[in-house]
């Protein structure tokens, strides 16, 4: 090795070291061995996955809804039944996951409470308290076969909410084997 680093070779009218011109041989050669693999994706457009909200007046599915209610400073707000739910419209079960990903204006909100339940048992529930990272992990529920679910939410207002202000939750829900 300290052979390499005295000696030079001579390019030219120029001197450089052995073992700089072998540090830069070998890198080129390593940096030029790579492959390229590819695939391709057959997609094919479906109205709703099997297992979709539901808005409850007209029994039509839908891949997103929107819903608003109104807060008061350090007052829970309890919904028992969204005008949205959950469906499984498939004849098998299917997993799936929920999860509170934002909040805007989240000054005004002490608590979020939201739950996916049958009417006897909750299927699954997230929460989010003030100050909390979010967005939030998924949290993993099987929706039975060929079963509607309701949606409950609960807002608790934070005690400093400003009068007039509005906030967004936004919720995100996986399914698997669509």
């Amino acid at each position: 090795m300290r052979r390499l680093t005295r000696k030079s070779l001579r390019v030219g009218k120029y001197s450089v070291p052995t073992l700089a011109l072998l540090a830069v041989i070998v890198g080129s050669v390593a940096a030029a061995a790579y492959v390229v693999l590819s695939f391709t994706a057959t997609l094919t457009v479906a109205a709703n996955p099997k297992v979709a909200f539901v808005e409850w007046a007209t029994s039509a599915k839908k891949n997103t809804f929107d819903y608003a209610v109104n807060i008061f400073p350090s007052v829970k707000t309890v919904d028992e039944n969204s005008t949205y739910g959950v469906w499984n419209w498939d004849t098998a079960a299917h997993t799936a996951y929920l999860r509170i990903v934002g909040i805007t204006n989240s000054a005004n909100i002490q608590r979020v409470y939201l739950k996916v339940h049958d009417g006897v048992s909750t299927v699954v529930s997230v929460e989010w308290l003030s100050g909390e990272a979010l967005p939030q992990a998924w949290t993993m529920f099987t929706a039975a076969a060929s079963k509607k679910y309701a949606v409950w939410v609960e807002v608790t207002g934070a005690s400093g909410a400003a009068v007039g202000s509005s906030s967004v939750v936004s919720v995100e829900m996986k399914v698997e084997a669509p």
